[in-house]
């Protein structure tokens, strides 16, 4: 990509077509957990602003993890449910979902996740439930205006109608119903904003005559309440980020039937859930530095005492960074712990067992943070009964591999860190390309690739264009891409198989320039100029500018990158316009991603039939599984920088004839293929 390209990309913004439906990721876990309950609802929050609040299941039956299934059950509402997802709970046959920036409380049939409706509510946070009704905490009031005492609503469960209201905190959290009362953790986190100190008040409401009944004074900024088995109440406190310090603090019933404050155990707590006697549950401490770092836990609720500190041997290749959100299976004692990452990508899901034995994570949606459990009479199940899926897509499914030789966007498209995976990265290539989402991926220099497939095989039609690859191409900007596809020969769903080259003009327009078998080494220097050498007796470097000023090496990977590939004649040329350098990169006549506009869906459409092997020898494919894309250019074109492929999206321009070819090879329509990453 071009700096131009940069800067014409400012005023632009993508949208999805409301006709579209986004089908859910399919991804095997290898863990099935025979039980009364058959999966597990993960609600991701989605980054506040965002209106990116998705739902997961976790199929417990099938092992498999389907990542944001509310579109599809829901194909005529909204393709997310709103902003910020902060609860979730299941009553009845009705899955709750508290959505608190969107102001409502979005409301499914807890079998199928197919909505029944939603419920306004200003602000709203938690949701507990008894007797046929719903008691929905909300702020009320905004961060922007004068703090108000906050709410809990009465929602009827039948008619979604709110029924009653009454008064309590400021700013109440969580909510739990025990012996006839509910018990609202208020955290005044608004009026801290506004100078006025936190709220340290557990509200207590009457369950027979909503009333509010009176206060139980505890601590600053309460956050979490659960209840015991045992009647006693655990209260959580943030503190004040000064002279109150985090802590757990406990309430139990006096002589008089009244709960009351009973002491408190020095403990920082993030989230925390109950499993018997014991509570789990993550936090903060600090090291010998004064750091924080996360820690976890558990508590013996009889002891009233920290038992473990170090309950979770988490993989040493891929920790948990930024815990958002624990809960136990309420049979096999499974432990899961949400990982939020970055706040603002993909989050994972961790599975540990009652020991603390580290067994798989999944990608989740953004910040994942609470769970509900399905029980078995509802029979949660999101696949056809047949095995054939309702529907295939026509775009990409998912990213295999993104390896992108160093690049001026390299970093930031997509946003990468040096704690990325190639897995990782992958799924942020994902989440830009994959269903026609629009986004851009950065393939860098010469050399740089990516992999994605399709939900099922693209069939090769004789004498037709068989698959539509976007880039960002303008007039004058071409920065063409070698395209690669292979076949699934060994039927292990790995993109690991011969690739073959679609051959473009290049090979008949250009033949003596071309340069076969061409291989480019990079070597890292940090925040400078990247060195390379080719087997061409050739070095240089690809340069630095004052335009980006991120590291231009992709930042998880160690040591030296070596490509080898086709490269292409160079295509630029500086039509210099008195001292101003004028660069103009022709577009080449066939053949090449992100090489024409994507309004022209020919000269970015390809043939499967253009296929050759090693020695340029065509080579007859009837399908293909995988296609590859890679930057063709070695050349720096003055201030702009390197000619870098861009790709934005494909799909398959014949969707219909490439299930009925699927359907002939293998007599049936064969189940989606999973995102393996």
């Amino acid at each position: 990509m071009t700096a131009i390209a940069a800067l014409l990309m400012v005023g632009l913004t993508s949208c999805r077509d409301d006709n579209i439906v986004v089908y859910p990721t399919h991804t095997d876990t290898g863990d099935i957990i025979d039980g009364d309950y058959v999966g597990m609802y993960v609600l991701n929050e989605g980054n506040m602003g965002s209106n990116k609040c998705t739902l997961d299941y976790l199929d417990f039956e099938t092992g498999t993890y389907q990542r944001n299934i509310y579109p599809s059950r829901n194909p005529n509402q909204v393709m997310e449910l709103g902003d910020v997802g902060n609860d979730i709970k299941i009553y009845g046959s009705s899955l709750w979902m508290v959505v608190n920036m969107s102001n409502k409380v979005e409301v499914a049939h807890a079998a199928t996740a197919v909505s029944r409706g939603h419920v306004d509510i200003p602000n709203c946070r938690n949701v507990a439930f008894a007797d046929g009704y719903a008691y929905v905490s909300a702020y009320v009031g905004e961060i922007s205006s004068e703090s108000v005492l906050g709410g809990v609503y009465k929602v009827d469960t039948t008619t979604l109608q709110v029924v009653d209201k009454v008064t309590v905190g400021y700013q109440p959290d969580e909510l739990v119903v025990s012996g006839g009362k509910i018990y609202v953790a208020n955290s005044g986190g608004y009026q801290a904003v506004q100078g006025k100190g936190y709220d340290n008040r557990v509200s207590v409401i009457d369950l027979a005559t909503f009333t509010h009944e009176r206060d139980i004074e505890v601590a600053p900024n309460l956050s979490l309440i659960r209840a015991d088995r045992h009647g006693r109440l655990w209260v959580a406190s943030r503190g004040d980020y000064g002279s109150h310090r985090p802590n757990l603090y406990w309430l139990e019933k006096n002589a008089d039937g009244q709960m009351t404050l009973a002491g408190s155990i020095d403990a920082s707590i993030g989230g925390m859930c109950i499993d018997g006697d014991s509570l789990y549950y993550y936090g903060a401490t600090q090291d010998a530095t004064g750091r924080q770092i996360k820690a976890f836990g558990i508590i013996d609720l009889q002891q009233k005492r920290i038992v473990d500190q170090t309950p979770l041997q988490e993989p040493a290749d891929n920790p948990i960074k930024t815990p958002y959100g624990i809960t136990i299976h309420p049979e096999t004692h499974d432990i899961f712990v949400m990982d939020a990452t970055n706040y603002v990508s993909s989050g994972k899901l961790y599975c540990f067992d009652r020991h603390g034995q580290w067994k798989w994570v999944m990608w989740t949606g953004d910040i994942p943070a609470h769970t509900a459990f399905v029980p078995r009479n509802l029979k949660a199940s999101f696949e056809p009964e047949d095995d054939t899926p309702k529907t295939y897509s026509k775009y990409i499914q998912a990213v295999d591999e993104y390896m992108p030789a160093p690049g001026q966007f390299v970093n930031t498209l997509p946003e990468c860190t040096a704690d990325d995976t190639p897995a990782s990265v992958a799924a942020k290539c994902t989440e830009a390309i994959a269903d026609n989402n629009s986004g851009l991926v950065t393939l860098g220099a010469y050399g740089g690739y990516i992999t994605f497939h399709f939900d099922h095989s693209i069939a090769n039609l004789p004498g037709q264009r068989d698959i539509y690859i976007k880039g960002n191409t303008y007039a004058g900007n071409s920065e063409p891409g070698i395209v690669m596809v292979a076949e699934d020969t060994n039927h292990n769903g790995i993109a690991d198989d011969p690739w073959y080259e679609l051959a473009g003009s290049a090979d008949t327009d250009s033949a003596a320039l071309m340069v076969y078998n061409y291989e480019i080494t990079y070597t890292p220097n940090p925040l400078g100029d990247i060195g390379w050498t080719d087997n061409q007796g050739r070095s240089g470097v690809v340069e630095r500018n004052t335009f980006h000023t991120q590291e231009y090496f992709p930042l998880w990977h160690d040591g030296p990158l070596q490509f080898r590939g086709t490269l292409l004649p160079r295509n630029a040329e500086d039509q210099s316009r008195g001292t101003t350098q004028y660069w103009v990169l022709s577009a080449l006549r066939y053949g090449y991603a992100d090489n024409v506009a994507n309004t022209d869906t020919l000269g970015c459409s390809f043939d499967i039939g253009w296929a050759v092997d090693n020695h340029r020898q065509p080579v007859h494919l009837d399908h293909i599984d995988f296609v590859r894309v890679y930057s063709a250019e070695n050349q720096i074109c003055g201030w702009i920088g390197e000619t870098s492929t861009e790709v934005s999206g494909a799909e398959d321009l014949h969707l219909e004839a490439s299930l009925e070819a699927m359907s002939r090879r293998k007599g049936t329509a064969r189940k989606p293929r999973t995102n393996q990453h």
